[in-house]
């Protein structure tokens, strides 16, 4: 019993510095900065656009490679000022799913700036797992707050958030005694960074994205992907535990954008040969609009691979969604 005491006091004095651990302040560009996929980088953009470049954003499109590789913003803002209608466009995806990624990028957004309408990702199917990536930009209460039911990444996510509060507080204080230089300091590339018509990697080569493929090629990808693709495992009366993470998350977003007056509308990306309706649209119909470029875009000829659209397939769908944007009453 005598050792009591002692074991209070250390856990006391353990929980009290890891509580000051979590709360290390530090530059949070140094997250966005940190991460950048090497294929199609845009965190580090992603942060300048919202945090310096002072130029309006009217119109932001969340979501993955899917919406950032259809999308292609300075066409669509050319395409609306033909439609009469002025408005500044900015693709903020990130690659890879997950929409714990995507509310991360809506907070980040909507708390820094006004936007008249926010365009959200929305694909066939509900993902189930978390973006891996989430805790490289994700703040410390919502790495601690993140639901865990059905979160594969949440204890992993915890057990690394100390040791990344401290490696971004000590970069932080490193240069501000100009002791240490940033090891990636990018080019800002301008208010408009479109991976549509074509991908600039980290190594400065410029990718085209001009490839298309056979219908016979193109049938084979989409079976190719339709075995790949997982059925809901638990009873339907279970989807609510099973894809919970991204109802969750799709709730989060939907509730900031409310809370700070932007409009929302969902944007159904396809695959090719996918099912001409989104499935989840169905919970969110009662909250936001849907733009559904399907039937632009099942042409063999316009696809890159299973998922994503060619340079044609992005221009037919940027304009296609700008026609449908012309017309909201946000952007009159």
């Amino acid at each position: 019993m005598r050792l009591l005491p002692y074991l209070l006091i250390l856990l006391v004095g353990c929980t009290a510095g890891l509580a000051a651990m979590l709360a290390l302040p530090h530059d949070k560009f140094l997250r966005y900065q940190g991460l950048n996929d090497s294929t199609a980088p845009t965190a580090y953009w992603i942060y300048e656009r919202i945090h310096t470049d002072p130029s309006p954003i009217d119109v932001a499109f969340i979501g993955t490679s899917r919406i950032g590789l259809s999308m292609h913003s300075g066409r669509l803002e050319a395409d609306l000022r033909r439609l009469g209608v002025s408005a500044k466009v900015a693709n903020l995806h990130i690659v890879k799913t997950g929409v714990n990624m995507q509310y991360v990028v809506a907070k980040e957004l909507l708390e820094a700036r006004h936007v008249k309408l926010l365009v959200i990702e929305m694909t066939e199917w509900e993902d189930r797992k978390p973006h891996p990536d989430f805790i490289f930009l994700a703040d410390t209460w919502d790495v601690l707050a993140a639901p865990a039911i059905v979160n594969l990444n949440y204890f992993s996510d915890l057990v690394r958030l100390p040791g990344r509060q401290a490696d971004l507080f000590f970069q932080t204080q490193r240069r501000r005694l100009r002791l240490d230089a940033p090891s990636f300091v990018p080019p800002y590339e301008g208010p408009n960074l479109d991976h549509a018509e074509f991908i600039q990697t980290l190594d400065g080569r410029r990718h085209e994205r001009l490839e298309s493929y056979t219908q016979a090629e193109m049938d084979a990808l989409r079976k190719e992907q339709e075995r790949l693709t997982t059925p809901p495992l638990l009873p339907t009366s279970l989807n609510e535990i099973e894809f919970h993470l991204t109802r969750y998350y799709t709730r989060r977003i939907l509730d900031l954008a409310k809370a700070h007056h932007t409009s929302v509308v969902f944007l159904y990306t396809p695959r090719y040969g996918g099912p001409a309706q989104p499935i989840p649209y169905q919970r969110y119909a009662n909250r936001a609009d849907l733009i559904n470029p399907w039937a632009q875009v099942q042409d063999y000829a316009l696809w890159w691979d299973g998922s994503h659209v060619n340079w044609e397939g992005a221009k037919r769908m940027t304009d296609f969604v700008a026609s449908a944007l012309a017309s909201r009453k946000e952007l009159r």
